[in-house]
């Protein structure tokens, strides 16, 4: 059987080495620019012996401002990258899914979505689909979970069967979960202060055409030059690396998407219809090349096998699938089965049953989808114990399900209008010392995908963060009360932390709960709610 939760290991410590590998490569082409740069200023000369002496002065000068110039640079992209999915998506040519869509096709889109959003126990990402791509591809993009948007070619969703479907979109939220996003945004911003490199140097090369002549001693040509060739060096190494990086993070991607779904034929066979058909994933956009590396499958054509962004074809089926004949089907449309049929087909038991295990009222439903009626509704759950009517739909529902809508509703929340989306806001502020944990916990994932980042900027040290977190779960199995503001900037604290960090987090707050044998279902609804605010997975155990 294939190991998965080695690949995933594998992957990481490869991404790791290429990482620090980038950042060297980075830091000596910044070194090699300010020598040229010390040398052309006359920072670096002879003395009469004909050895070389370094003016120190102005090396530092010309140091600071070659690194601070390339660092505004970089700092410029990231601002601009980090904008949100929403910018790359309609870079691409995508187009918006309203939760409340009617459409047959998109709505199954849409139920596969919300399906791995409430398994990976995070809110539903906006959905959008590029219209105009008849390829087999996907994608997501954004920061964090607040901004991420995962994106299907037209081709895709026309294509995958309902098991394929899900097998991809648990590939891009793994992305989302792995902070695959944020690394690809500062490895881009590090590529475009390399560019900037160049393009000076190309600026300089020809301000020399401007003052030729026979006594001319010029010497900016000569070293734009010399910033065009490191530049150009620096791109190159720098593509080759940020390429490695992708490749390695497809793997992982994979390898989660599995773990996830406890169905490798979704997804290898997702892979199999790319192969099966003539254009494959390629993507016919103008701007595909500056996102290439966010897709599913490679976007992009190349010659040298090097650059490509992601692992071929074959080898990702084969990892997935180590008996392949190698053979691909014929390609198909996923019309050729219907719903209930892709519904009954789905593996059981699985974790992306948990949405359907929750039998949420249809009717809820509905106004969890409607940017018109989704304020009011998360209105009452969350102030559900605070009404002096409260909402008799809302009456006999469970944490879980609860949680459920809260997270069905982001979207619609996100595209109501924004005196209702403010209203919303500011009722629900009076939890914001609510003795209710559960439903406090509920406003503090709201508050987290709604109001701007600055009001959560205000941390704890790292060890302080953990023992609040552990404390607050003990303290909500004794029945005593927790300190509230204290636990807010525990999260703040641990939704920034790495990947890893968050798992060694898990862990703790599992031993925890665990420690009595018993986990009672208070500790259970606040261990959901503290999942969902820092981005993870619920574990499985919990899911019961």
């Amino acid at each position: 059987m294939v190991n998965f939760f080695e690949h995933q290991q594998q992957a990481r410590r490869n991404t790791g080495l290429l990482v620090i590998l980038f950042f060297l490569a980075f830091a000596l082409i910044i070194a090699a620019v300010t020598l040229v740069a010390a040398f052309v200023i006359g920072a670096v000369g002879t003395n009469g012996q004909g050895d070389y002496q370094l003016s120190w002065e102005p090396f530092i000068w010309v140091s600071t401002i070659v690194g601070g110039g390339i660092l505004l640079v970089m700092l410029f992209k990231w601002l601009q990258l980090k904008a949100g999915g929403k910018v790359v998506a309609e870079h691409l040519g995508g187009t918006l899914v309203s939760p409340d869509t009617q459409d047959a096709v998109e709505r199954r889109v849409m139920n596969v979505v919300e399906e791995m959003a409430i398994a990976a126990n995070m809110p539903v990402p906006a959905v959008y689909i590029l219209p105009n791509e008849s390829s087999i591809n996907a994608f997501a993009a954004g920061y964090d979970s607040r901004d991420a948007v995962i994106g299907l070619t037209r081709g895709a969703i026309d294509s995958f069967s309902r098991e394929q479907l899900q097998g991809v979109v648990a590939h891009e939220f793994s992305h989302i979960l792995n902070g695959d996003m944020r690394l690809n945004i500062r490895l881009i911003a590090a590529l475009a202060g390399i560019l900037a490199v160049a393009h000076l140097g190309r600026i300089l090369l020809y301000s020399g055409h401007a003052s030729r002549g026979r006594n001319n001693k010029n010497a900016l040509p000569l070293f734009g030059l010399g910033l065009i060739i490191l530049g150009g060096i620096g791109i190159l190494f720098g593509n080759l690396i940020k390429s490695a990086v992708s490749r390695q993070r497809e793997f992982l991607a994979d390898a989660a998407a599995v773990q996830f779904t406890r169905n490798p034929e979704g997804l290898s066979g997702a892979l199999k219809q790319i192969g099966a058909r003539e254009h494959g994933s390629r993507v016919q956009h103008k701007n595909a090349d500056e996102a290439a590396h966010l897709f599913f499958g490679e976007a992009l054509s190349h010659w040298f096998g090097m650059m490509a962004t992601h692992p071929p074809l074959a080898k990702r089926i084969k990892r997935i699938e180590p008996h392949w004949n190698g053979h691909y089907p014929e390609p198909r449309t996923a019309r050729s089965r219907s719903e209930k049929d892709h519904v009954k087909a789905q593996p059981k038991p699985s974790a992306l049953n948990k949405l359907a295990l929750l039998a949420l009222p249809s009717v809820l439903m509905e106004q969890a989808h409607s940017p018109r009626q989704a304020p009011k509704l998360v209105h009452d759950i969350v102030l559900s114990q605070l009404l002096d009517e409260p909402n008799k739909a809302l009456k006999d529902l469970a944490p879980a399900q609860q949680l459920a809508l809260v997270e069905v509703a982001v979207p619609a929340l996100r595209q109501a209008s924004e005196a209702d989306r403010l209203n919303l806001l500011k009722d629900l502020e009076t939890m914001a010392n609510s003795q209710d944990l559960f439903h406090w916990g509920l406003y503090q994932l709201l508050a987290r995908q709604l109001l701007p980042k600055a009001r959560f900027k205000e941390t704890l040290d790292n060890d302080q963060a953990l023992q609040v977190t552990v404390e607050a779960l003990q303290r909500t199995d004794a029945g005593q009360k927790v300190d509230r503001q204290a636990l807010c900037l525990a999260l703040n604290t641990c939704r920034g932390w790495s990947p890893k960090a968050k798992q060694t987090l898990i862990d703790n707050w599992l031993t925890t709960v665990r420690a009595d044998d018993v986990i009672s279902p208070a500790e259970r609804q606040l261990l959901a709610i503290l999942c969902a605010c820092i981005e993870v997975p619920l574990p499985d155990e919990m899911l019961q």
